[in-house]
This record gives C-alpha cells, sequence and structure tokens, in this order.
C-alpha cells in the first residue's frame, strides 16, 4: 500500500508539472477512447479483479485476443475460469505484466503469449497508445511503475490534445470495422463474424515476417519477466510460456524454431507449455495479421493450446474438438491510378506483387512523388522497410490505393519530408509498420472524414499524434 501511494504522488506531481489547460481537457472531459479498440484495456483488468478461482490467465497482445476461444477452454479444462488479458502488442508486454500482476491469486495459471516479433520480446512501451487505453480509468496510473508514469507524463499533453478535439466533434470516437472495443466478448475474447477468413493479400503480412533468432529477447525483456515468474510464484500460482498463433508462410527461419525456444526458456526461467511447431499454422487460419487468426483459426489455435496446458497438468484426457473447414485466401484487387512515376522506384517481387524498395537516382533528385499502382505489368501493394532511407530531397510522397502494406522504418531518415499523403479513408486497408516516421518530422495527412478512423485505427494509432485531415 505504501509503495502504492507513492506511485501516485509521484504521478501527480508530475501531472502537476503540466499546464492547467492540458490537465483539463486530458483528465476531466468524459471519455472519448472508451468506444476504440483500446478501451476494452479497463474491462479486462476489472475482469482479473472480479473473476473467481483458480484462473487460466492469458498476458500478451492481441494474438492472444484474437487466437482463444476462452468458452471452449473452459469447457475442456473444467474448474478453471478463463481470462483473456491479451490486448495489443503495441503498448508492450511489460504494462500487461504491470497491470496483472497485483490480481494474481494462489491457484492460478499465467500464461505469458507475446507475438514473435522484437517489439514484444522487449521492455517497449508507448505512453500514447496507453493513455487512449487509461481514458476514462486512470485509477490504474497506480498499477504502473515509475519509470511507465513518467514517460506517460511526456505523452500526456499529445494525449490531451487529442482528446480535446475528439471532444469539440461532439461524440466520442466510434472507429468501424473490427478494431473497436465492442468486438470483444465478456471472456476478452474478439468474437465478431467481420474476421472470418484471410484478408491479406498472398496470404501473408510481408511487412512483419517471423523470425526465431535469439538475439530477439532482450535482457530488459527477460528480467522482467523473471522477476514476474517470482511475484507469480509467491502469490501461489504458476507462470508458462506459450506460443503464439503463428502464420507459417511469414515464417523466416523455421529450422530455429527449437533453439530459439530452448535458449528462451533458459533466460526467462521459466516452462514452455506446448511444442511451438504445433502453433504455426497454415496462412488459411490468419485474419489481418500473421498473429491474428480468424474465426476458424481461433478453434485451430485453442485446440492446440488446451493440449499443450492438459499435458503440462499430466492430463490426458482426450481433446476432440472437431476442426472448422479452412476458409479461402483473399484475392488481391486490381487498382488503376497515376503510375507516372514508376520509374522513379526500385522494386522487389513479393507474392506474385511489387514492393518499393527504394528509389533510382531520379527518384533521388524529386522532392514530391507518387507510388505507382502498377508497374510493368504487376500491381504495386507494398512499401519495403527502410525503402526510402536516404532520400535527402523528398519533402512529399502519396500513397494511393493500391497500398496495402508500410513496412518497418519505411521513411526514417527522411529529414526534408514533410507530407506523407495517404489516399485510402480506410486505415485497415494498408497494414503499417514500426518506426515509420524515425529521423523525420513528416506529418500523415489522411482524407478529412477518416481522420478519427485513422488516429484509433489498430494499426495507425501508434502514430495519431502525427494524423492531420488532408485539406490542411
Amino acid at each position: 500500500m505504501k509503495k502504492k501511494i507513492i506511485i501516485i504522488i509521484v504521478t501527480i506531481a508530475l501531472l502537476l508539472s503540466i499546464p492547467g489547460t492540458l490537465l483539463v481537457w486530458g483528465l476531466a472531459l468524459p471519455a472519448q477512447y472508451g468506444g476504440a479498440f483500446l478501451g476494452e484495456l479497463k474491462h479486462k483488468v476489472r475482469m482479473l479483479e472480479v473473476t473467481p478461482g483458480p484462473r487460466i490467465i492469458l498476458v500478451g497482445g492481441s494474438g492472444a485476443a484474437f487466437g482463444v476461444d476462452s468458452a471452449l477452454m473452459e469447457r475442456e479444462l473444467p474448474g478453471y475460469s478463463v481470462v483473456n488479458f491479451g490486448m495489443y502488442a503495441a503498448l508492450g508486454t511489460t504494462v500487461m505484466l504491470d497491470l496483472s500482476q497485483p490480481h494474481i491469486r494462489e491457484g492460478d495459471i499465467v500464461l505469458l503469449i507475446p507475438e514473435q516479433q522484437e517489439q514484444t520480446l522487449s521492455d517497449w512501451f508507448d505512453p500514447a497508445v496507453m493513455w487512449q487505453g487509461l481514458d476514462g480509468a486512470f485509477d490504474l496510473l497506480r498499477l504502473l511503475p515509475k519509470d511507465k508514469l513518467e514517460r506517460l507524463a511526456g505523452a500526456f499533453p499529445a494525449f490531451a490534445g487529442q482528446k480535446f478535439s475528439c471532444f469539440l466533434q461532439g461524440q466520442p470516437l466510434q472507429p468501424q470495422g473490427i478494431y473497436r472495443r465492442d468486438s470483444f466478448d465478456e471472456k476478452g475474447d474478439i468474437s465478431s463474424p467481420l474476421c472470418a477468413r484471410n484478408e491479406m493479400p498472398g496470404g501473408f503480412d510481408a511487412s512483419t515476417p517471423i523470425r526465431f533468432d535469439t538475439d530477439m529477447v532482450t535482457e530488459a525483456f527477460a528480467r522482467r519477466v523473471r522477476d514476474y515468474a517470482e511475484a507469480v510464484k509467491s502469490a501461489g500460482a504458476i507462470l508458462w510460456y506459450a506460443p503464439c498463433p503463428m502464420n507459417g508462410a511469414a515464417v523466416e527461419n523455421k529450422e530455429d524454431v527449437d533453439g530459439f525456444y530452448a535458449s528462451l526458456q533458459e533466460r526467462l526461467s521459466i516452462p514452455l507449455a506446448g511444442d511451438p511447431h504445433d502453433f504455426i499454422l497454415d496462412a488459411g487460419w490468419f485474419y489481418d495479421t500473421n498473429f491474428h487468426p480468424n474465426s476458424s483459426g481461433k478453434t485451430v489455435y485453442t485446440k492446440a493450446l488446451i493440449r499443450a496446458v492438459k499435458a503440462m497438468l499430466g492430463d490426458s484426457s482426450p481433446t476432440d474438438i472437431p476442426l472448422p473447414e479452412m476458409p479461402e485466401l483473399a484475392r488481391a484487387v486490381s487498382w488503376v491510378g497515376d503510375d507516372s512515376d514508376g520509374a522513379c522506384f526500385t522494386y522487389g517481387e513479393v507474392s506474385g506483387t511489387l514492393a518499393v524498395t527504394g528509389l533510382t537516382r531520379e527518384g533521388m533528385e524529386r522532392t514530391a512523388l507518387t507510388v505507382p499502382s502498377v508497374w510493368e505489368g504487376k500491381s504495386v501493394t507494398a512499401i519495403g522497410p527502410s525503402a526510402f532511407s536516404g532520400a535527402e530531397n523528398l519533402r512529399e510522397i502519396t500513397l494511393q490505393l493500391n497500398i496495402g502494406t508500410i513496412s518497418d522504418g519505411a521513411f526514417g531518415g527522411c529529414a526534408a519530408l514533410e507530407r506523407i499523403i495517404i489516399q485510402s479513408a480506410q486505415p485497415s486497408a494498408c497494414r503499417v509498420g514500426q518506426r515509420l516516421l524515425e529521423g523525420t518530422s513528416a506529418k500523415i495527412y489522411v482524407p478529412v472524414e477518416a481522420l478519427s478512423a485513422y488516429r484509433t485505427d489498430y494499426f495507425w494509432s501508434v502514430y495519431g499524434g502525427s494524423v492531420r485531415p488532408m485539406e490542411a
């Protein structure tokens, strides 16, 4: 209790350093993000507080939220209540440990299920995204350590400004599509008919390849998990690591799977539940990312997870769960647009389409460019990693409706870049990677009617503070 009081005092002191107007906007105005995807976070914490035990608690990102059928787990593992505490990779894994740790009780089984990414296997924490989850539930600040509170204070002015802007529009944000709070059921699972099939061109998201490199796991992450494991043990509970759902079409070094998980267990000092190969699934079982099973894939992953838990418990009972039919893969949509700048780019082939990999000499000299829809008879569908690195003259880039993927660091280091124009009014149509604007002060301009949608979208909300209406 004393520690919590100190943390709250520190938080208040940090917030008091922020001008009063911003404090009013951020803390006193009605919640604006309650209907957005991250509006679910506070409800998941409440589930941990009130759900009776013993429980199976799933801690991770959205892979767990999309991938697990909690009711099915409860049916196959009687005696346990299931709480799906999977949320959003951009928050970071460690903050999910922070929020869950005080609520672990005797008899609980905690499954740690982070996505197989460098971000989620580190001490990554995004305060801008976290504020969206805290909106209307600021009491959760008491659960966070001092270093995260300090970073939250730095991100508060931008959050307050965005919240005030939403308030002036006259209604709280209500994102379209699946990435909204009401897509979650009472167990914390994503449950929606919208995610019925694989919607990724070619069956996988090229911006997030899945790798099994031992150096992906940072020492800061390993240390935090070990501390968490000690706290779980002290509470009379147990902690296991469970592989997340992984799209096999996106795996680049499957031969390293066993070595990776052997190293992981040694560094984290917690057991591994299940055979990792059982969680690498066919592309047809996924929805819109390499870690999000579709409605049918949820059953496949949950069955594998149930079998893993049973094996850990020494339960030899059969797991007779019939599997659904695998949905069809999405077909690429052809679109014709402005191809006049096509010769300014270099390309690489991805699943029968093209990804922009860089700029030609002519392209390096240009100050404004439009990524083409088609080049030499093939659709251009993606921007590759660090594609525009070194483009010192580029001030404006336009992405047409054909672009479905923008990979990590695509515009990193473009010091002169001012405007990234996104023509699509549907943010879900284009998945965006990490560190998009690293080394640049560019703003992202979207159709005015889609402004709120981009700022609250699962993928784009990380860049919400840089998103502007196109007419500006």
